[in-house]
């Protein structure tokens, strides 16, 4: 290795290397004699830099170049090396650049940054982040460990006493981070650090940040959107509704509870999935219980005189078509959810991220998760009319009379129960 450096492995496994003397990390292979001296080159003109503005601007009181790190990692293109880098000030735990910076990939994964304020908070959760990725220089002390303490026992008190908590872990989770931070030694411990300040990363700024602390529309509940992201049903969900016997509405609502302003968390996700799962099967129970119903309908000899085109047969048919395509979707619905969604939060921001439209939000999943349901209910419906047609053929007035109150006063019945 060159003189001054030092090879360090991650407890994850990764490889980087640090130069104690002026306190830079990077990932790149410094054995290469190219992308070494580019590496040096950076960090002394950078450092340098950085010592001319604290002495120009005098920002001695709040920076210190003996205390501040670099991170670099120059790459080469058509044009030349570009060199991405940046600081990291301990003193204020943020991290800060010479040079005018994009922001984007910081502050991505929230709508409407408002403050300056509020933008510091994605910068800090960032600066924790930093220190799980290279923590060689970072001294665990007491005061940090009840900090992190006292956010853990904060967020299980706020899923104990509400069940809209904003905290992206339950609170079993939650116990078991607060038994692993107790167990972190005062001394510095690589690893300790590397999961414990994640954890910071987590329940901390980053926290805050998409859920707008300290701000004016900060959001208390999980289920709480920003001002003006608030959902309206489009004419395509007015449409399909009614057709659909209302159970896209349903779905619709319970997906935009879950996925907020595009976040989502682990829990509502898997009680969600949960939900649906049961649902799916108990369609699917019923779906089977009616397609032997219409085959059982059809093999009645006075219905099969029809020769293929009575009405009654027709009905009976399009239920069992109907009831068919019931069982399909929620055998297909079961097996995506139960193999490739639950307990998977990435995956859901990701499959919610792919079906979610600018207009209609995620109406389109809605309707497809109320498919199902609505053929179900289809299939119930049309073989009521296959049964109602093949009573009217073969009844009396009597019979008419009778059988018409009764089932007029069911309809009623269900009609005020819906």
């Amino acid at each position: 290795l060159p003189e001054g450096w030092t090879a360090h492995k991650h407890p994850e496994g990764a490889l980087y290397y640090m130069h104690s003397a002026t306190r830079t990390f990077t990932d790149m292979n410094i054995c290469d004699e190219d992308i070494f001296g580019d590496i040096e080159y950076y960090r002394d003109f950078l450092i340098e830099e950085l010592r001319e503005l604290i002495e120009t601007r005098n920002l001695s009181g709040s920076l210190d170049v003996n205390e501040v790190q670099l991170v670099l990692e120059p790459q080469a293109d058509d044009d030349g090396v570009i060199c991405r880098y940046y600081f990291v000030n301990p003193r204020s735990r943020t991290l800060f650049w010479m040079d005018e910076f994009d922001g984007e990939c910081i502050f991505t994964g929230c709508r409407g940054i408002l403050s300056a304020a509020h933008k510091g908070l994605a910068i800090q959760s960032h600066y924790w982040w930093h220190w799980s990725l290279f923590p060689n220089l970072f001294r665990v002390t007491e005061e940090l460990k009840g900090e992190v303490t006292d956010m853990i026992i904060h967020a299980m008190c706020d899923h104990l006493t509400s069940d809209r908590s904003t905290c992206p872990l339950n609170a079993e989770e939650l116990k078991n981070y607060l038994s692993l931070v107790e167990k972190i030694d005062s001394k510095f411990r690589i690893y300790s650090v590397t999961g414990g300040w994640r954890l910071n990363f987590l329940l901390c700024n980053h926290n805050h940040f998409i859920n707008f602390h300290g701000e004016i529309c900060a959001r208390l509940n999980i289920d709480q959107a920003v001002p003006g992201s608030q959902y309206q049903p489009s004419v395509l969900m007015a449409a399909c509704a009614p057709l659909l016997f209302m159970a896209p509405v349903t779905h619709v609502r319970a997906l935009h509870n879950i996925y907020v302003d595009e976040l989502t968390s682990r829990e509502n996700w898997n009680i969600f999935v949960d939900k649906l799962n049961s649902q799916l099967q108990d369609t699917n129970l019923l779906a089977t219980v009616l397609l032997n119903a219409n085959v059982g309908f059809l093999a009645i000899q006075s219905v099969d005189d029809g020769g293929g085109i009575a009405f009654r047969q027709i009905a009976s048919y399009m239920s069992l078509v109907a009831s068919f395509a019931s069982i399909v979707l929620g055998l297909s619905f079961v097996r995506q959810t139960r193999i490739k969604t639950h307990n998977t939060v990435f995956y859901a921001a990701r499959f919610f991220d792919w079906l979610r439209h600018e207009k209609l939000g995620l109406e389109m999943l809605a309707i497809i998760y109320s498919l199902p349901y609505a053929l179900l209910m289809w299939g119930m419906l049309l073989f009521f009319t296959a049964f109602s047609a093949e009573w009217c053929g073969l009844g009396d007035v009597r019979s008419w009379i009778s059988v018409g109150a009764f089932m007029f006063g069911i309809c009623i019945l269900v009609a005020w129960c819906i």
